[in-house]
């Protein structure tokens, strides 16, 4: 069923929000560019969101719905494997490489990770009020999931400070992709990554995880 007017209105609010809170940050975007950016007057953002910061705080729980939905086959594999009791270092190895696929084809394959990737950018440098939306909708469960893995394939404490920085780590070899790609780009002396480079990234971040799942594991009794 096609949406109706009204959900394509708020929809368009939504996107055009994303887009100037990324470019601009949430104080320096106005109301007024975000309804002249969606094709709507002002008083729909009251009409449909109420405010400014209710409509930032539904910019968010968008982006966590989205990080749900992206990650939600692999998250669910996992939770199902852990319920059974099935997940071997192996099995937990896999678990790290596809999620460490996942994120990877987001960032570089054009999907929606690029236009919530400075919204994102911008709540990491400086969380704002809202910033418990996207962390205790999104990021604090899928970091958890992660981490139950990255303990299980190395032989270490799940709950650890050293595994919880660890699975940080694991995360920040594929969003170094993102944040430092016009480095890369220069490098490598093209103007976009294709389907081989990608292909080389993914294979080598399955190598990182072998060596250190693997040389950790080998140091544990």
């Amino acid at each position: 069923m096609s949406p109706n007017k009204g959900e394509q209105a708020r929809r368009r609010l939504l996107l055009a929000a994303l887009k100037m809170f990324g470019a601009k940050g949430y104080e320096n975007a106005s109301v007024r560019e975000i309804a002249d950016e969606a094709g709507q007057n002002v008083a729909a953002i009251a009409y449909y969101f109420g405010n400014k910061e209710k409509l930032y705080a539904a910019v968010l729980e968008g982006i966590g719905e989205y990080l749900r939905a992206v990650f939600g086959r692999v998250a669910e594999d996992s939770r199902e494997i852990l319920k059974d009791g099935r997940m071997t270092p192996e099995i937990a190895t896999g678990i790290i490489k596809r999620m460490l696929r996942t994120l990877l084809g987001e960032q570089l394959e054009g999907g929606e990770f690029e236009k919530i990737r400075l919204v994102m950018l911008r709540e990491q440098a400086a969380p704002s009020e809202n910033f418990d939306l996207l962390y205790q909708g999104a990021l604090r469960p899928l970091h958890e999931l992660f981490a139950r893995a990255v303990g299980i394939a190395t032989g270490e404490d799940p709950a650890s400070t050293e595994v919880v920085f660890r699975t940080h780590a694991m995360f920040g070899q594929v969003l170094a992709f993102t944040l430092a790609r016009a480095t890369l780009l220069r490098r490598l002396g093209v103007a976009k990554l294709d389907h081989d480079h990608v292909a080389a990234i993914a294979g080598i971040l399955d190598q990182h995880v072998d060596l250190i799942c693997g040389g950790l594991k080998g140091t544990r009794p």
